[in-house]
C-alpha cells in the first residue's frame, strides 16, 4: 500500500467521521485536537500528528477517541514505529465505525506481516476485506492470500487471492494477483548468472555446503528477468512454508542467500 493511498484512506476515514459528528457541532468552534492532528498528518508533520492525536486519545471520548486512536496509530506508523501504531490502530479496530475498523484492520496486517506473523496477518486483512469493497476490499484480499501462502495454507490463499481478483479493477494488481496463484513454495536463491557455465560452477560450490546443511539439493533454474534477458538462477531446496525457507536459509549460513518463491 503505497503512501498516496495511505493518505486518501486516512482523509476518508476522517471526513466519514467528522460527518458524523458535525451535526452536533459548534460551527464557530476553533479546530478538534483531532483536527489539528489530521492537519499535520497531511503537511507530513507526522511526529507532531501522533504527539496531538495520543492527547486526544488519552481525553477524548466516543467515535473523537476511535478517531484519535486512529490517527495517532497511522501517523506512528508512517514513523515506522510499528509497536506504538499496533498498539493505537487495535483500538481504532474495534471502533463501531466500519470504515475505520477496516482500515486499522489492513494497516494492523501489513505491520505484522512485516514482523512476520502470517496468522496474524491474515486474519486481520481477512476482517478488513469482508468491510470493504472495491479496490480496498481487493488490495486487503491480495495481501491476506500472501500472508496465508507464506504459512502453507494454499487452498485458503487461492481462495483469496480469486476474491482479490473478482474485486478489482485495476490491471497492474490483476497481474500481481496472477503471478502469487502461480505460486507453489519457496527456494533459498544463493545467485544469479548470465553464464550457464558460471551458474553451474557456483552450484557445485554450494553441494557439499547444502548437503551438510541439510537444506535440500541444489538446481540451476533457467529463467527470464523483466526485461526479457535470460538469466540463470542457482537454487537450494523446496519449502511449503516461508518459514520452513527461512529455517534452512539460517543453517546455511550464507548472508547473501534469499527466500523467493517457487512459480509453476
Amino acid at each position: 500500500m503505497n503512501q498516496a493511498t495511505i493518505h486518501r484512506k486516512l482523509s476518508l476515514v476522517f471526513l466519514a467521521v467528522l460527518g458524523v459528528l458535525l451535526p452536533g457541532c459548534n460551527m464557530d468552534r476553533g479546530p478538534t485536537p483531532t483536527e489539528l492532528a489530521q492537519a499535520h498528518y497531511q503537511r507530513g508533520d507526522y511526529a507532531r500528528a501522533q504527539t496531538t492525536a495520543a492527547h486526544a486519545a488519552a481525553t477524548a471520548g466516543g467515535v473523537q477517541r476511535d478517531l484519535a486512536h486512529y490517527m495517532a496509530g497511522m501517523s506512528a506508523y508512517r514513523l515506522n514505529n510499528f509497536a506504538t501504531a499496533e498498539r493505537y490502530l487495535r483500538v481504532a479496530a474495534t471502533s463501531r465505525d466500519e470504515s475505520m475498523s477496516a482500515d486499522a484492520r489492513s494497516t494492523l496486517g501489513l505491520i505484522y506481516s512485516g514482523q512476520g506473523r502470517y496468522a496474524e496477518a491474515a486474519d486481520a486483512l481477512l476482517r478488513s476485506a469482508n468491510l470493504q469493497t472495491g479496490e480496498d476490499r481487493a488490495q486487503a484480499y491480495f495481501y491476506a492470500g500472501i500472508a496465508q501462502q507464506k504459512l502453507g495454507r494454499w487452498p485458503q490463499a487461492r481462495t483469496s487471492l480469486l476474491l482479490a481478483r473478482r474485486s478489482t479493477r485495476d490491471a497492474a494488481l490483476g497481474r500481481q494477483i496472477d503471478q502469487h496463484l502461480a505460486v507453489t513454495g519457496y527456494t533459498i536463491q544463493v545467485g544469479a548468472f548470465t553464464s550457464r557455465a558460471n551458474a553451474d560452477k557456483a552450484a557445485r560450490g554450494y553441494a557439499s555446503k547444502a548437503a551438510s546443511a541439510r537444506v535440500g539439493s541444489v538446481r540451476v533454474t533457467p529463467a527470464v528477468q523483466s526485461g526479457g534477458r535470460p538469466v540463470n538462477l542457482v537454487q537450494i531446496g523446496r519449502f511449503a512454508t516461508f518459514n520452513a525457507a527461512n529455517t534452512a536459509r539460517s543453517r546455511l549460513g550464507d548472508p547473501g542467500a534469499v527466500i523467493v518463491p517457487l512459480q509453476r
